[in-house]
């Protein structure tokens, strides 16, 4: 997705919960926990910084957790042929059959994973209204 931004000099600072994520090894005593929760805040309000975001302090940070970590993988989805593309192979006597399942994979539990993910939220506020608005091959998806 890409973000269009509109801005007018007559409108406020429009603020936005921003969310990030970071991993930690299970079963994290409080002050380990503490002490990665303020550096990856300290790191988290430095990188929207750098976006042209400002850390607003009026309302105070929020964590969940813990979650599952699952490491974020590309899934290809494979072809699917058409009826014209698939007629000479049916025609020789090929099957096209479903295979049932999902490319998605299993979510692990929690006890049984080797990462927690802990979720932090603050509000930022800038200038702008963001909208997303798809890319032209979203668009011919559909």
């Amino acid at each position: 997705m890409t973000l269009q931004i509109l801005s007018k000099p007559t409108l406020d600072k429009s603020a936005y919960r921003l969310k990030c994520r970071f991993k930690i090894e299970p079963y994290p005593n409080i002050e380990r926990l503490h002490r990665e929760k303020v550096r990856v805040a300290e790191q988290f309000v430095d990188d929207m910084h750098k976006q042209g975001w400002e850390y607003h302090d009026r309302w105070d940070w929020t964590m969940k957790g813990p979650f599952a970590y699952v490491s974020p993988t590309t899934i290809h989805i494979p072809p699917t042929p058409t009826a014209r593309q698939m007629f000479p192979y049916i025609a020789q006597g090929a099957r096209f059959l479903d295979q049932g399942g999902s490319i998605a994979g299993m979510m692990p539990a929690l006890d049984a994973t080797e990462w927690w993910e802990y979720e932090l939220a603050a509000v930022f506020f800038r200038p702008q209204i963001l909208v997303e608005c798809p890319d032209p091959h979203e668009e011919e998806r559909g």
